[in-house]
């Protein structure tokens, strides 16, 4: 009898959960519904019990020739069919296909630098060898390719494909990527890459024009890299033959590096004088292996300085992590590079998000341009900002690219405010102890309250590839970052870190929606919070609010504060007195969670009152006339 009990009690509290899981009134698309139905994903948050992703094993060997600025490859890839579907087709991507005549792009450029964008040598599935004229086995669109597979992949099998292409680097559209001058080439979105298929969409065909960004699936990478004499390569993943590519004298210095906290130089000016730096081949072949990751990219150079340390970034199992800086001798700020690679990485993994640095190493390249950067897993592609805040917090942006979208497989396509904004928002503690009269966040608050509300912002919901106005990063960046610390307040600084360390538990290397994160947030902190993601991330609108009344009653000042905004911030009441003094009450957004449109907030009245303000320029509000009450 007390085991039926406790069983029937035990089942109560199962489906109560469950229907507490499915209440939420967050907003979900009908289509995205579907997945929930399906089972691949589950209202409580987590990866749902049909949950499945697809991978590839790619081999690729490509040479890079610098003097005609070409690179040639060719690949083996072995693509993985874990879906529940019969694929007919396979989409790939070019991305190099960009600069050809008559491709779709974001913006025009004239005749800078057109070309004829990839030259595939040959395609062969299962080696039956693929006709490349257009629109029979292979068809080619603006930088989507696709390939008719003469039998439909079934479910739980893999195919095996091979391919050849070449293509000009860049030396003016250096689209995050490209040929610097003076022997220096990073090289990202390079090979033919297999698009995703998930469980949302199918086949991911959205067209590389330039402004959207990532999507891939998580895959296994063995690269050999060919460069001739005197260069050397820095890339994703960890270096197979280094002491076969290495001189003798920095091999030494690399293998000390991966065990010293100390900052060290690998590779100095004199090394390369002296042609001390890498093996004195003909042609070097650098053999690099990354397994899991969702891309590969690697930088070149035959005359940068590399400098190096490493630290434990799990110290449950003592793993440590290698931090690189590579760049042109004396490049503004960079002497400092390294120092913040490793500040960047002891932060994340020990503070904020407080989750080990998943990779062996991160390694940042400077493109010597005077600012802006771009990530790839495990690299980084950064330019130079005069400013040593902006340096250190580009340093610290793309590094944090590597746990979103990386480690976390997020659709930057669709949702790019799913890691810009969680990369704007995690550097602001690192620059402020370091530079504190520059002001990160209030910059950041600013930024975002210069178009909050206008007909050009919209919300960060809206997918990144049609999102075509002039406040995109706002929508990328500001808006989502702001949230984000909104909702820290929100939440507290201990259940926030839990929450999102628990997102990361449950999706990491995995393909999670703005609704996986939402619902598991909601999961961790034991409410509905639509309230908050709603307005925040999927609503036009703009965070406003203002002082209705203030009276003074005996020893309290009650201020009524009113919400015009639809977006929900915490409440600052402030008041100041003539004899220098104030008195301040702070109440949590929380306060508007129930459809409230005013509160009244008591302060101490401390007698002779000059003024009332209303928040702070770490609170964001989108109008400013109304926020403070003068005495007469």
């Amino acid at each position: 009898m007390k085991q039926s009990v406790i069983f029937q009690l035990i089942i109560a509290l199962f489906v109560a959960f469950s229907l507490f899981a499915q209440s939420t009134n967050i907003y979900i698309p009908l289509d995205i519904q579907e997945a929930y139905k399906n089972g691949t994903r589950s209202y409580d948050g987590k990866p749902g019990i049909n949950y499945w992703q697809n991978s590839a094993d790619y081999k690729i060997k490509a040479e890079l020739l610098p003097d005609t600025s070409m690179l040639k490859g060719d690949a083996e890839i072995k693509y993985y069919n874990n879906s529940p579907d019969s694929l007919k087709i396979i989409v790939m991507r070019l991305y190099q296909d960009l600069p050809k005549k008559g491709a779709s792009r974001d913006w025009y450029i004239g005749t800078w630098e057109l070309t004829d964008g990839v030259d595939v040598k040959y395609i062969t599935v299962n080696d039956d060898s693929l006709s490349l004229d257009q629109g029979r086995e292979v068809l080619r669109g603006s930088t989507n390719m696709t390939l008719r597979l003469a039998e439909p992949l079934p479910p739980g099998s893999s195919t095996n494909i091979k391919i050849g292409w070449e293509f000009n680097i860049p030396k003016i559209l250096r689209l995050r990527m490209g040929n610097y001058e003076d022997g220096e080439f990073f090289i990202s979105y390079w090979y033919p890459q297999i698009a995703v298929y998930d469980d949302i969409d199918g086949w991911d065909r959205v067209e590389y024009q330039g402004s959207v960004e990532f999507y891939n699936d998580m895959n296994n990478y063995d690269v050999e890299l060919t460069v001739p004499g005197g260069y050397i390569i820095w890339a994703t993943g960890v270096l197979q033959n280094a002491e076969a590519v290495l001189s003798p004298k920095i091999y030494k210095r690399y293998e000390k590096a991966k065990e010293t906290d100390d900052v060290m130089n690998i590779v100095s000016v004199k090394d390369w004088e002296a042609g001390e730096v890498v093996a004195g081949n003909e042609k070097n072949t650098f053999h690099f292996k990354a397994d899991n990751v969702p891309d590969f990219s690697f930088a070149v150079s035959n005359s940068y300085v590399w400098d190096a340390a490493s630290l434990v970034v799990d110290s449950l199992t003592g793993r440590r992590s290698v931090v690189n800086a590579v760049y042109e001798d004396s490049t503004v700020n960079y002497n400092e590079a390294a120092k913040f690679s490793r500040i960047t990485l002891e932060y994340m993994s020990n503070e904020l998000p407080g989750y080990p640095y998943p990779y062996p190493h991160v390694t940042s390249f400077s493109n010597k341009q005077r600012g802006g950067g771009m990530e790839t897993p495990m690299m980084a592609n950064d330019g130079a900002p005069v400013e040593r805040a902006s340096h250190i917090g580009l340093i610290f942006h793309e590094i944090a690219h590597n746990y979103f979208p990386f480690f976390m497989g997020i659709n930057e396509r669709k949702y790019a405010w799913m890691d810009e904004g969680w990369a704007a928002f995690y550097p602001a503690e690192v620059v402020e102890e370091h530079e504190p009269d520059w002001n990160y966040q209030s910059k950041r608050v600013a930024s975002y309250e210069e178009s909050a509300g206008e007909e050009t912002e919209l919300p960060p919901i809206v997918l990144s590839y049609s999102y075509n106005t002039s406040n995109a990063r706002t929508g990328f960046y500001n808006r989502p970052a702001i949230a984000y610390k909104e909702l820290e307040k929100l939440l507290g600084r201990d259940l926030f870190k839990k929450s999102i360390i628990e997102y990361i538990e449950r999706w990491q290397g995995k393909h999670p929606l703005p609704y996986d994160f939402f619902l598991t947030v909601n999961d961790v902190a034991g409410e509905d919070l639509s309230w908050f993601w709603n307005p925040w991330f999927a609503e036009f609108g703009y965070p406003d609010l203002s002082i209705k009344s203030v009276d003074k009653i005996g020893d309290k000042v009650d201020v009524v504060v009113k919400k015009i905004g639809n977006i929900p911030t915490e409440v600052i009441v402030t008041a100041y007195f003539k004899d220098g003094t104030t008195s301040t009450k702070q109440l949590k957004s929380s306060i508007w969670k129930n459809g409230v449109k005013e509160v009244t907030v008591s302060v101490d009245n401390k007698g002779n009152l000059e003024k009332v303000v209303i928040g702070n320029n770490l609170t964001p509000d989108a109008v400013d006339g109304n926020n403070e009450f003068v005495l007469e």
